[in-house]
């Protein structure tokens, strides 16, 4: 499509010139002015868009002005549950914004979306702490296009390693509660022997994190659509570190789970951090993040920090996160509309 003067097109993600640019692009626009942005390496994007996934489509394409990418963008469909949501993020680099780029892309996004039968928007804005949100150009392009703010997560940041006295007493203080609990850790793929329940835990994640007003259907995991993720994760290069708790019967009763980039490594990802409801009220939230981190910090003493993101509603996880010391870096927004 055209607009004043700007083409946006789809991009091949397997034409490595042409992805390389969106990249390039998608980066600078997403990163800029926010402290420390955890962005997808160029070997980690490419793996995510040109491996397919039963799960979820990837579209790619840019804004060209004059032949050369002015604005970067990306669509995300999911596949099995939510068959109307569209998911989209649109990145202009600073140096090329107020010039009509983001409205184009998000004209295409629009157009896109109706085009696959879909009829409802979702996307993120990254808004730095101590910035008024009001005045933040993701937030004003949002507000512009009819998004309204349905839901708020803060990205906590943790410096590593965390004092082993500190942790110590973490654990000690989890133990008083969760002693009837056995932990194990693993790091790449679930083993076969909790890969059932542990999909189930994966499925939960979608119903049992706070989600605000974001309308969500639930997903639907089993130990295939677990192990299409686990071979997408390494086929990125990343390292998965992984804690559950036992309860006294052997059932899976909660987890936690690290992702370490190849291309960062210096930074880990904290990805789902879940104790079913009828094992709450133990400290296993504490005693998990505990124990995973000990076995992150062990595993790779070259890094330097984690990323984690909670609801700002989710109470019991964000205590758990400031108890291990992590700090508020950003807040991201969870925008929505109907089409």
């Amino acid at each position: 499509m055209e607009s004043q003067g700007l083409k946006v097109v789809a991009v091949d993600p397997h034409d490595a010139t042409a992805f390389r640019a969106w990249h390039d692009a998608a980066t600078a626009g997403a990163g800029a002015d926010r402290p420390d942005p955890p962005v997808w390496s160029y070997a980690e994007a490419a793996v995510s868009y040109q491996r397919p996934n039963s799960s979820f489509r990837r579209e790619v394409f840019v804004a060209l002005d004059d032949g050369v990418v002015v604005g970067a963008g990306e669509l995300g469909l999911p596949l099995r549950e939510n068959p109307q949501l569209a998911m989209f993020e649109i990145a202009v680099p600073p140096e090329r914004r107020n010039r009509g780029v983001g409205s184009a892309l998000f004209t295409y996004v629009t157009e896109r979306v109706r085009a696959e039968g879909r009829s409802s928007l979702l996307t993120e804005v990254n808004v730095p702490d101590g910035i008024d949100p009001a005045e933040w150009p993701g937030v004003r392009f949002a507000t512009r296009h009819g998004l309204t703010l349905r839901n708020t997560e803060l990205r906590r940041q943790l410096p590593l390693p965390v004092d082993s006295l500190h942790l110590d007493t973490l654990a000690s203080k989890a133990a008083q509660r969760a002693s009837d609990y056995r932990l194990t850790s693993w790091a790449g793929p679930c083993p076969d022997e909790y890969a059932e329940q542990y999909a189930q835990l994966k499925a939960r994640l979608s119903t049992d994190a706070p989600l605000g007003a974001v309308e969500y259907e639930a997903e639907v995991w089993d130990v295939a659509r677990l192990r299409e993720s686990e071979e997408q994760t390494i086929a990125q290069g990343r390292t998965l570190y992984t804690t559950i708790a036992l309860a006294p019967d052997g059932a899976v009763a909660g987890h936690t789970q690290l992702a370490v980039p190849n291309d960062d490594s210096a930074r880990a990802f904290q990805w789902d951090t879940l104790v079913l409801p009828e094992h709450r009220g133990h400290r296993l939230g504490l005693a998990l993040k505990v124990a995973n981190t000990r076995e992150l910090s062990a595993a790779h003493p070259e890094v330097e920090r984690i990323d984690t993101w909670n609801a700002v509603q989710n109470g019991p996880m964000v205590a758990v996160n400031v108890e291990l010391g992590y700090r508020i870096l950003e807040a991201l927004q969870e925008w929505q509309r109907d089409l």
